[in-house]
């Protein structure tokens, strides 16, 4: 089972909306609010590489307020 850790960069005022609609997806396993150089911290977990690739890419990257994740 492929597993991710993404580290965000998010608009500070959006912090709380952008966690919860990571939080929200369907292989997400945990979102972390952190203090340093990223704002979010989100764990993966999911069954397969392209469902991890999607995941990324294709709904967490959509979310709007995200700077950069990494």
């Amino acid at each position: 089972m492929p597993a991710a850790v993404i580290l965000l960069n998010v608009e500070g005022k959006e912090t709380k909306r952008i966690g919860e609609s990571i939080a929200a997806l369907a292989g997400v396993t945990e979102v972390y609010s952190v203090a340093g150089n990223y704002d979010l911290v989100a764990i993966l977990r999911v069954p397969t590489n392209e469902a991890l690739a999607d995941l990324v890419t294709d709904r967490i990257r959509a979310i709007p307020g995200i700077l950069r994740s990494q």
